[in-house]
């Protein structure tokens, strides 16, 4: 590839990287909750990058393309488990206002739920994971900016090369958006209404998967 062709490449992944999501919304929502949180969520999410850059190189890209009902079983799959994340966020949501409701005292806590979501960075590791993996739409993407690499025209070499940096520009992108939402100034702000935001998020979540389904099943 000429060094236009890679400049081009680039170009458009960052523009895909950065445009809003799900992926955006889970590491901005964990990382208000804590730093190490939003980086363990964007750890996850950009792991979910790479499998679907994975699975792209090795044809399932191409076996979706021949065989549409495989995009339709993701994409049904991918709706249910993003649904299901923010079902799970709005009953930690639910119990964590109920146990404050129980306890005036006590401060209300949304993710104190161990069952729902642990503060731990593995549990944030892991919904990053899932909330990539739920959008099968990615493999479709990766496939197209991927042609030349699946096609041949770019030795194997450049090519591990230049999805090795695409998948740099993505941990860099979500790991700085996540260290700039854990700010203690940011913190302070937010903080206050962090309730609110863990229902519009887990709706949101929930809006959106249900309308994964209905797309894949129309």
């Amino acid at each position: 590839m000429t060094a236009g062709q890679v400049a081009a490449l680039y170009g458009i992944w960052v523009i895909a990287v950065i445009s809003p999501g799900p992926d955006l919304v889970v590491v901005l929502h964990r990382a208000l909750v804590g730093r190490r949180h939003g980086i363990a969520t964007a750890v996850g999410v950009v792991t979910g990058i790479a499998i679907w850059l994975a699975a792209a190189f090795a044809g399932l890209a191409a076996l979706v393309r021949v065989y549409p009902q495989v995009m339709t079983g993701l994409q049904v799959a991918g709706g249910l488990l993003l649904a299901s994340l923010g079902v799970l966020g709005l009953r930690g949501w639910w119990r964590a206002r109920s146990a404050a409701g129980a306890s005036p005292d006590a401060i209300p806590d949304p993710h104190s739920d161990a069952g729902v979501a642990e503060l731990v960075p593995r549990t944030d590791f892991a919904r990053g994971l899932a909330t990539n993996l739920a959008n099968p739409k990615a493999l479709v993407f990766f496939g197209a900016v991927l042609t030349p690499f699946l096609s041949g025209e770019v030795p194997p070499g450049q090519s591990v090369v230049l999805v090795a940096g695409m998948i740099a520009v993505a941990l860099v992108w979500f790991c700085a958006l996540a260290v700039a939402a854990s700010h203690r100034r940011v913190n302070e702000r937010v903080g206050r209404v962090l309730p609110t935001v863990d229902v519009v998020v887990s709706a949101l979540f929930v809006a959106v998967g249900v309308a994964f389904v209905i797309e894949a099943l129309t």
